[in-house]
């Protein structure tokens, strides 16, 4: 919090057996054991990412800090929604003093991430002429970071510890590394955007696949999003499934709303509610 690190704690989704040899969707429980090998990642990055930047070669995970407008809406948005933001609280502070199941709570989470957006790697290399970004920071971590705890996974990872292999040796780096980190920023951001619309389509064409027998019946919803000025769509969480979706109708943030599924098709994932 210090450093001004954004946990947004958001329910996150995952497609799970149902035990009759079908799909479901769950809420994913993380052990306190995955916290724990979560920090220690976090800080494993951030010290390979000081080692990059001494040495002068590498590759950062990067995020540029919220915009003022972006940190303006925010907080607009936290006061639309009745939360209290004490003065000379960061935002790091006030996301981590939230209730964890408070209605309001969840939507001033969702309206946080938009304070995360433009992440990006960047590659960098002094005695290639290729210097590093101006501000190497992660504002979600808040400090610079990169990736190198999954080498299996994640083809950032299997390069950065290389870097830092080498860095930790006094070597100079192998040629087809030097040769290959120009490229790796788009290759990364390519593949993150399949990686994610991948993981996106399993979560919504089992919600969809759920839910089609239950078009035209009622749930309870809390709002995420409110409908825009010009009528798009918002977007509610149901509890029961744990579904996310766009909802059309008057929607205000952080409210408990009764909503109507009108359509749920398995084939494309696309669902959407109506509020009542």
């Amino acid at each position: 919090m210090r450093r001004g690190a954004i946990e947004l704690e958001l329910p996150e989704q995952e497609v799970v057996p149902d035990g009759a040899g079908g799909w479901t969707v769950q809420v994913r429980r993380r052990l306190d054991v995955e916290s724990w090998n979560a920090e220690m990642s976090l800080l494993t990055g951030m010290a390979a990412a000081r080692m990059m930047l001494t040495a002068g070669v590498g590759l950062l995970r990067t995020l540029p800090a919220p915009e003022p407008d972006a940190l303006a809406a925010f907080r607009r948005a936290v006061g639309q929604l009745g939360v209290e933001w004490p003065g000379g609280t960061s935002v790091a502070e006030l996301l981590a003093g939230l209730p964890a199941d408070d209605r309001a709570a969840l939507a001033v989470r969702r309206a946080a991430t938009a304070l995360l957006r433009g992440a990006g790697y960047a590659a960098f290399d002094a005695s290639a002429g290729l210097a590093p970004p101006e501000d190497p920071g992660h504002g979600g971590i808040g400090a610079p970071y990169t990736h190198v705890t999954a080498p299996l996974r994640r083809l950032a990872d299997r390069f950065g510890t290389e870097v830092c292999l080498a860095v930790a040796a006094g070597e100079e780096l192998p040629d087809w590394l030097r040769a290959a980190l120009p490229d790796l920023p788009e290759i990364m951001a390519t593949s993150d955007t399949l990686a994610g619309k991948v993981d996106r389509a399993c979560v919504d064409r089992t919600e969809a696949a759920l839910l089609a027998p239950r078009v035209g019946e009622e749930f309870d919803a809390v709002v995420l999003r409110p409908t825009g000025p010009e009528g798009e769509p918002g977007e509610v969480y149901v509890p029961a499934p744990p579904v996310l979706a766009r909802c059309t109708g008057r929607l205000a943030a952080g409210t408990l709303v009764k909503v109507r599924l009108t359509e749920a098709n398995p084939a494309t994932g696309r669902m959407e509610f109506t509020a009542t």
